[in-house]
């Protein structure tokens, strides 16, 4: 009954696995992939017309996570044959969905706009077979191509698979099967156990091919689509370009995971008995084939049985090795070629039964192929039975040797040390790994390394680095720092975790009355003291353990008796029981060398016991108080001063430039740039002059800047405002509508945004050019778009606290809700009493921007 239980929901869940991976992949991704290159196929063999552009909307659509996709519809008419036609597709997809990848759905949007207003016609492709078929772009739009490619190969071999294994599980030719097979036919082959032994390597190249072709077939794709996408941040590409690495590696994996599987293909495993005893001895034979015994180092294998102990309750279910029975191995060649490996192990007598439970853990015993370094090759499962002596309640309630659980409430005592003889110098003793002795007149010091917390301030640090790099916070010209109160704490808290990661000590003196530890960094210290008798009953116990299974590593760490009763921890982890135990034994000797020492009447500095903060919280003191009550100008973070900052050098043909910017004076501007000036110059503010001319509406500077090579979409890396504007925002916030349409001609994006992720209609509405914003809303421009970098404030927002009533009430006319919250449950009108704009604030209170 069980197994027909189980063989119907494996049925079920292939099947859905089938039907949802295998659909999915045709529809959105087999299907529309063959589409497209048929098509682009096709079209190389239509002709080329002109055409009259009747139609050209951009329509929007936002997602539920607040993304905004673009689809383009277009209707235009041309002639072929003495014949009038009207066609709608653009590019080489029929359907003509919405998407987000890139900007071609806007610059052709763009396109077909300025070629409708100026009664231009534009170059279309007709099937000469087929006239009413035509398209206007005929290149393959390699990023959503890229996007497709997951879905027509991945979903769709997830689905394929799944097919398959529903048929096998159908068929009986699965596990259900192969279970029934009872363990005395693998007897009644012999006196060992040959064809149902199932080695460690069977099925790990299909699964390692499998998991690095899914992965591969989802991280490539998406990295293509991603890398060549100007807009995309830096950030981004190189987040992709990690999963990208690690497709590489998996692939490199299940290579040599193929390889190994191919080597021992043929291997032949037996066990004598098949079903071994506690106690008792069992002999195992492997016979490896030509292609193993022909490798290097052959003649160096060996077999090993292990006990292994498996925490199912764990994801992925780790393992730890808890015993091993060694035993020699004898090697003889076959006569094809192979190799024939025997060994015989005697168990262990309270040897668990192989796949029991014991102590919350699974049993497994393993006979193992292992090279000389300890490599593991491959491996068998050994059925293993308990001795069936005692009862099977006894055998339950017996303590577990391996369990791992008791050892964690565990104190075990440090043995007191012999007499040291005298003249014994602990300094020449075998120290555990980062800890240093120290021996000074007035006390016995143990250093302990803080390798931990260093590697945490350094981790800290490098977070602290790339959000600064990034988000560009430094430049010549200071440090920009969080508008947030939010990122301003979360800056506060990674600077003071890395300074008291990165200056902690931890010290343990011996002094002749009593033991001290003191635990000190730049911001907190904390010294304890127990009586110097208590060094002589030492404990240590389980502090923390890192990793899992067989490479579990377990950190110890002494505890004393405070004079008043409590715990008191003298050690950091220190690595493995044995090391804690030579600590402690070195601790012990240390006071009875010392109290021998004291001298009556000496003058000596005792520090009591404390818990308070350090004097690095005087220097976040006078940090504040020097930037609250410094001179104004004296200390301008992110501004154009930060101290001193020497005065830049400028090559003539670059300050005539700045000059003939700064007087506004076009024909000098010319003859700099024709003098060999940089068109990208950069002011000591960070702008570049195309930003400072189109702030300023100069499009006679503009023109000249773009006509020399300037960049459009150059950011401001400096940010004197703490924006990171390029020239086309700079265009919009200063309302200059022809200058920033000569700049999206001229190639910059309208889907930029700055660090506060303000757009053009974010930048437009505070300089209220009511032109610019009916412009923006032709070329599809969402008019309500929240900033999600800053806090969350839309154009709206942004025109009250301007005072811009007459975008304000331009706006209201385009059904812009005006009563939208940003995070802090802050409306339009808030924004305008805030900034004082009783104007605008008055107007929103009458017509809908009242709070509700």
């Amino acid at each position: 009954m069980a197994s027909m239980v189980g063989r119907a929901g494996a049925l079920l869940f292939s099947a859905v696995f089938a039907i949802g991976f295998g659909l999915g992949g045709y529809w959105a991704g087999l299907r529309p992939l063959a589409q497209t290159l048929q098509a682009a196929w096709q079209v190389r063999s239509w002709v080329a017309l002109p055409a009259q552009v009747l139609q050209a909307d951009l329509r929007q659509r936002r997602g539920s996570e607040g993304g905004i996709t673009y689809a383009l519809q277009a209707r235009y008419r041309y002639e072929f044959g003495g014949a009038r036609y009207e066609g709608t597709q653009v590019g080489l997809d029929a359907q003509g969905g919405a998407d987000n990848l890139g900007d071609w759905q806007q610059q052709w949007h763009r396109r077909l706009q300025e070629a409708q207003s100026r009664n231009q016609a534009i170059t279309v492709w007709v099937d000469p077979a087929q006239p009413s078929r035509s398209l206007i772009d005929p290149h393959i739009r390699w990023p959503l191509l890229m996007v497709r490619l997951p879905f027509a190969f991945v979903f769709t071999g997830v689905g394929l698979v799944a097919a398959w294994a529903f048929v096998w599980v159908l068929l009986g030719r699965g596990g259900a099967a192969a279970a029934q097979q009872s363990p005395e036919d693998g007897a009644s082959q012999g006196p060992g156990l040959v064809a149902s032994a199932r080695s460690s390597l069977q099925g790990t190249a299909a699964t390692a091919w499998f998991f690095a072709l899914f992965w591969c077939g989802i991280a490539f794709p998406m990295a293509g689509a991603l890398w060549p996408d100007r807009g995309a941040s830096g950030w981004a590409k190189a987040f992709m370009g990690v999963f990208v690495v690690v497709g590489l590696m998996l692939l490199c994996f299940a290579a040599a995971q193929t390889r190994k599987v191919w080597r021992y293909r043929g291997s032949a495993f037996t066990a004598l008995p098949h079903r071994p005893l506690a106690g008792r001895v069992v002999a195992v034979t492997l016979r490896l084939p030509g292609r193993a015994a022909g490798q290097d180092g052959a003649q160096a294998l060996c077999l090993r049985l292990a006990q292994y102990r498996v925490d199912e309750s764990s994801s992925g279910s780790p393992e730890r090795l808890v015993e091993v029975v060694a035993a020699s191995t004898s090697l003889q060649p076959t006569p094809d070629g192979g190799l024939h490996l025997s060994a015989r192990f005697e168990l262990p007598e309270d040897a668990p039964t192989h796949g029991a439970q014991r102590s919350g853990e699974r049993v497994d015993w393993r006979v193992e192929l292992q090279r000389p370094g300890g490599t593991l090759e491959l491996s068998y499962d050994l059925q293993v039975q308990a001795a069936p002596s005692a009862p099977s309640a006894l055998a339950v309630s017996a303590p577990d040797r391996f369990d791992r659980r008791a050892a964690w409430g565990q104190e075990l005592p440090v043995a007191l040390p012999d007499k040291a003889p005298a003249g014994d110098d602990h300094s020449a003793a075998l120290w555990p790994q980062g800890v240093q002795v120290h021996e000074a007149p007035d006390a016995w010091q143990l250093h302990f390394a803080q390798t931990g917390w260093r590697w945490a301030a350094g981790v800290a640090l490098v977070l602290l680095g790339l959000e600064w790099v990034l988000q560009g916070r430094v430049g010549a010209q200071g440090l920009v720092l969080p508008r947030s109160p939010g990122g301003l704490g979360v800056m506060a808290v990674l600077v003071a975790f890395a300074l008291h990661a990165a200056t902690r000590r931890w010290t343990l003196s011996v002094n002749d009355d009593g033991v001290r530890v003191q635990r000190s960094s730049w911001w907190w210290s904390s010294v304890q003291s127990i009586p110097g008798e208590a060094s002589q009953a030492l404990v240590h116990k389980l502090l923390y353990s890192t990793g899992s299974g067989s490479s579990e590593q377990r950190y110890h760490a002494l505890y004393a008796r405070h004079a008043r009763g409590g715990p008191v921890r003298l050690t950091p982890g220190l690595r493995g029981a044995d090391a804690a135990d030579a600590v402690g034994r070195a601790i012990a000797q240390a006071w009875q060398d010392r109290r021998g020492r004291f001298a009556p009447g000496a003058l000596r500095h005792t520090a009591g016991d404390h818990t308070r903060p350090a004097w690095g919280w005087l220097v976040v003191a006078a940090l504040l108080a020097a930037a609250l009550w410094a001179p104004r100008g004296a200390l301008e973070v992110g501004g154009s001063r930060m101290g001193a900052v020497p005065a830049r050098a400028w090559a003539p043909a670059d300050a005539q430039l700045l000059d003939a910017q700064n007087t506004g004076d076009a024909s000098a501007l010319e003859q700099a740039l024709r003098a060999g000036a940089n068109p990208n110059l950069l002011a000591d503010n960070g702008s570049s002059v195309l930003m400072l001319a189109s702030h300023r509406g100069q499009m006679a500077h503009v023109e000249l800047l773009l006509q020399a090579g300037a960049t459009p979409d150059l950011r401001q890396t400096q940010k004197d405002s703490e924006r990171g504007d390029t020239a086309l925002l700079r265009a919009f916030y200063g309302g200059h509508l022809p200058v920033a349409q000569r700049l999206v001609q001229a190639g910059a994006s309208l889907q930029v945004r700055n660090r506060w992720d303000w757009g053009p209609v974010h930048m437009a509405a505070q300089s209220g050019c009511v032109p610019c914003l009916q412009w923006l809303a032709e070329q599809g421009q969402a008019l309500d778009e929240p900033a999600p970098a800053s806090w969350g404030e839309t154009p709206a927002m942004l025109a009250a606290a301007k005072g811009r009533v007459e975008a304000l009430q331009w706006m209201q006319a385009r059904g812009v809700d005006l009563a939208r919250r940003d995070r802090q449950g802050q409306s339009a009108q808030d924004w305008a009493r805030q900034r004082g704009q009783t104007e605008a604030e008055r107007w929103l209170a009458e017509h809908g921007g009242a709070q509700r």
